[in-house]
């Protein structure tokens, strides 16, 4: 029988669990059907009237007066009214509602007539009606227990094969199966090695690129060092030249932070950082950003702070963030503030550009600035990603607001 259920498509297993609720649901009707309501209560009556008539006839026949229960009334061929005298033996039911019952009954050759008021089984009504609604609640019952039972077999394959995606349990179950579920599971399959495939190639481009770039950048790193040094103090070409160095020294941070993002999260090297001077050491970095502009740099952080992360990475993360405070600030302040693991950074400049989604970095919008400043934000997301940071923004026309909350799981 299960075999037989696996085989079948989705789709004909709900319409077959349909049909069999609907068969169960209307045979228990049928059976209710079944039950003739008046003759059930008619076949109770006349089982009392019968009891009530078996001891009136010991109490006749013992020659004591009988004694009758309330609302029953005992005539015999001599007192029997005229409108009950033609009614032969057995059980008479009433007539229409609040009427009388009648048994009549013979006893050493004389008839009886013990006659019963309807109100006397008034409680027949109340059984009865509990009765109907235990047929219901049943009903209902059945048809709960039958629907979750089909639910839970019908969905147990979407269920199993959706925990086997969400836990990346490799390889997913029944893609050997013929049924909609099958079709589900070898695109799901599919889909995850495309996925494998393509951040395998990303990462190996990333690392390829990265390591092929350190060389020649070395070799202008090491030239415009040369160069800046054998200048004479007052040439003209000092400050192209120690901008050459800035450069090339930032683009070499960068190869590296391209390179540790190439790698797998849980393979990364962490230790524990202090956060001031990681920070002081990226607003000094900032100083030619803030060159002749009224930008004070502000900084709100204790000395005892650390935080078990990788260090090239968190530079990066506060380097990005705080060029770009300082880039766009022309006037005002720029403040950073450390409590605990979370850092605040913000600045009074022109605040994020229309082009740019404060909730979700892209990289290369085409209105974004020349500058790189979307870039910038783009590869600080990924980072973030990367450590299992958070990151919130706040952006207006009186500026930024980056708040980064660096605990992990955060």
């Amino acid at each position: 029988m299960r075999t037989a259920l696996r085989q079948m498509t989705l789709k004909t297993r709900i319409t077959v669990s349909f049909v069999l609720a609907m068969v169960a649901a209307m045979t228990l009707v049928v059976l209710a059907e079944q039950l003739d309501y008046d003759e059930l209560r008619e076949n109770v009556i006349s089982h009392s009237l019968t009891r009530t008539a078996h001891r009136l006839e010991a109490d006749l026949a013992q020659g004591a007066a009988p004694t009758l229960p309330e609302d029953t009334r005992l005539y015999d061929a001599r007192t029997v009214p005229e409108a009950l005298h033609w009614y032969p033996p057995g059980y008479h039911g009433a007539e229409r509602p609040g009427g009388w019952h009648l048994l009549v009954f013979e006893r050493d050759g004389e008839r009886y007539y013990l006659q019963q008021a309807d109100a006397h089984f008034a409680y027949l009504e109340l059984a009865i009606n509990i009765y109907a609604l235990l047929i219901i609640l049943l009903c209902i019952l059945c048809a709960f227990w039958i629907g979750r039972a089909t639910a839970t077999r019908v969905i147990a394959p979407i269920t199993r094969l959706a925990e086997a995606v969400e836990r990346k349990h490799k390889p997913f179950p029944f893609q050997e199966a013929r049924d909609e579920i099958g079709i589900l599971a070898r695109a799901f399959a599919q889909h995850s090695d495309e996925a494998e495939q393509f951040l395998q190639r990303e990462r190996c481009f990333v690392g390829d690129a990265s390591h092929e770039l350190r060389t020649p950048l070395a070799i202008i790193a090491g030239a415009a060092e040369t160069i800046a040094h054998q200048l004479p103090a007052d040439s003209r070409l000092v400050a192209s030249a120690e901008r050459i160095v800035r450069t090339t020294q930032e683009m070499q941070r960068q190869l590296a932070c391209m390179l540790l993002l190439s790698r797998d999260p849980q393979s990364l090297t962490r230790s524990d950082v202090a956060l001031r001077p990681l920070i002081e050491e990226c607003m000094a970095r900032c100083r030619p950003w803030l060159a002749g502009k009224p930008v004070a740099l502000v900084l709100d952080a204790p000395q005892d702070i650390h935080l078990h992360t990788n260090p090239e990475l968190a530079c990066s993360v506060i380097w990005n963030l705080l060029r770009n405070a300082c880039q766009y600030t022309d006037e005002g302040e720029v403040r950073i503030a450390l409590h605990d693991a979370t850092l605040v950074i913000a600045d009074t400049g022109p605040g994020l550009p229309p082009s740019i989604d404060p909730q979700q970095f892209q990289r290369f919008q085409p209105s974004a600035r020349q500058s790189g400043e979307g870039l910038g934000l783009s590869i600080v997301q990924r980072i973030v990603e990367h450590l299992d940071w958070r990151m919130t923004v706040d952006s207006s026309e009186d500026g930024c607001r980056f708040t980064l909350d660096m605990r992990a799981d955060a």
